[in-house]
């Protein structure tokens, strides 16, 4: 058995340190849960660009879009020189854990939607840049590529992941079932919307564990901000509902919800994964194995 765990919580919004001691502290709760794994939400340090679309965010060459852009990029951080990843690494050591979670990670002048992977020995073994922003993401986060199209070991099998609506490319799917991946991770900004049908169906398709992560937001999530850095503050803080609700959910090879949806609050789901579960339900169905027909499928087709 493996135990598993989806932190949901909402970000400090656009502060990455003060985000990760918030999430530090979700993590020491899972370990003391006992779960071997910790996830969370898709770029949540230091949040989801959620301004984009209430702000008409694809105004060229604006004074205000450049200011937020700005302040993101300072809060977004370098994989290979932070702070925060190296207090990441020296967390999952110290506790045995291993992390999967999303980031936004910058490179020169450019942000990337990253998932990262970090071991139970503190080694970053994996990260996975968002092959391809959806819609108004693409005016934040560049392109990602297929380099992080991985799984990692933990507890003996395979696990791998990919960033929100990654997960509804067959082909990004297929990449990772074909690693023999026992456990998928798929994090989200976060909205039971987004979560409610996928989660199950890649579970049923790969059969597979599956782990929905998603992040929440809030209008009173903006109130710690000055507009002279974040001038959509106003904005973000009238609006009457929940930006993102979570969603977040753990379904089995079957097809069935064992933990969630936990939606409008903070919290953290766990579930026993039993690696077997999976090997039952590829008898009889095997994408990656006898059911894949990789004398047809890898060939052009005439």
């Amino acid at each position: 058995m493996i135990r598993v765990a989806g932190i949901q919580i909402a970000p400090v919004f656009l502060d990455a340190q003060k985000t990760w001691e918030k999430l530090t502290s979700f993590i020491r709760e899972a370990k003391s849960d006992g779960a071997m794994l910790a996830t969370w939400g898709e770029a949540l340090i230091p949040g989801y660009p959620i301004w984009l679309s209430p702000s008409c965010g694809s105004k060229f060459n604006d004074s205000q879009q450049k200011l937020a852009y700005r302040k993101y990029w300072e809060q977004s951080i370098y994989l290979e020189d932070s702070q925060i990843l190296f207090e990441m690494k020296l967390l999952a050591k110290e506790l045995e854990m291993m992390f999967i979670g999303g980031v936004a990670e910058k490179f020169g002048g450019s942000i990337y939607c990253t998932l990262v992977f970090i071991d139970q020995n503190g080694e970053l073994i994996g990260r996975h840049r968002k092959i391809k922003p959806t819609y108004e993401e693409r005016l934040v986060w560049a392109d990602g590529d297929g380099l992080g199209l991985k799984t990692h070991p933990i507890g003996g099998i395979r696990i791998g992941g990919l960033n929100c609506w990654e997960n509804w490319l067959p082909m990004a799917r297929a990449a990772l079932h074909l690693q023999e991946e026992t456990i998928h991770v798929a994090v989200w900004p976060g909205s039971l919307g987004l979560t409610q049908d996928i989660t199950r169906f890649i579970a049923l398709e790969g059969r597979s564990w599956v782990m929905s992560t998603s992040g929440l937001l809030q209008p009173m999530d903006f109130s710690h901000l000055k507009e002279s850095e974040f001038p959509m503050k106003g904005i973000m803080e009238s609006h009457s509902e929940s930006w993102q609700n979570g969603g977040s959910m753990i379904v089995d090879p079957t097809g069935k919800i064992i933990a969630g949806p936990l939606v409008d609050k903070e919290g953290i789901i766990y579930a026993n994964v039993d690696p077997l579960v999976a090997i039952e339900e590829r008898q009889n169905f095997d994408i990656s194995g006898h059911y894949s027909r990789f004398d047809i499928f890898n060939k052009p087709l005439s």
